[in-house]
C-alpha cells in the first residue's frame, strides 16, 4: 500500500508540474487575462487559487472521515 501511494503521489506531482508548466508558457505567450493579472502571473495566480482549493477540499475530507479526535488511552 505505500508503495502505491508514493507511486500515485510522485506521478499526481509529475503530472500537476507539467500542466503548469504548461499553463505558464501558455499565460506568456496569449497575455492571458485573469482576475485582474495579465501574463504570467495570471498563470500563477491560477495555481496558487487551485492549492488554496486543493488544500481546503482536502482539510474537509479530512474532517469527514476522523470528525473527533479521542485521547489514547492504556
Amino acid at each position: 500500500i505505500t508503495g502505491i501511494c508514493g507511486m500515485a503521489a510522485g506521478l499526481s506531482s509529475f503530472m500537476f508540474q507539467k500542466v503548469a508548466g504548461h499553463l505558464f508558457v501558455y499565460a506568456g505567450e496569449t497575455n492571458l487575462r485573469f482576475l485582474g493579472f495579465e501574463g504570467k502571473p495570471a498563470g500563477y495566480f491560477i495555481i496558487f487559487c487551485f492549492c488554496a482549493v486543493a488544500y481546503l477540499i482536502g482539510w474537509t475530507a479530512m474532517k469527514a472521515l476522523a470528525p473527533k479526535y479521542e485521547p489514547i488511552s492504556e
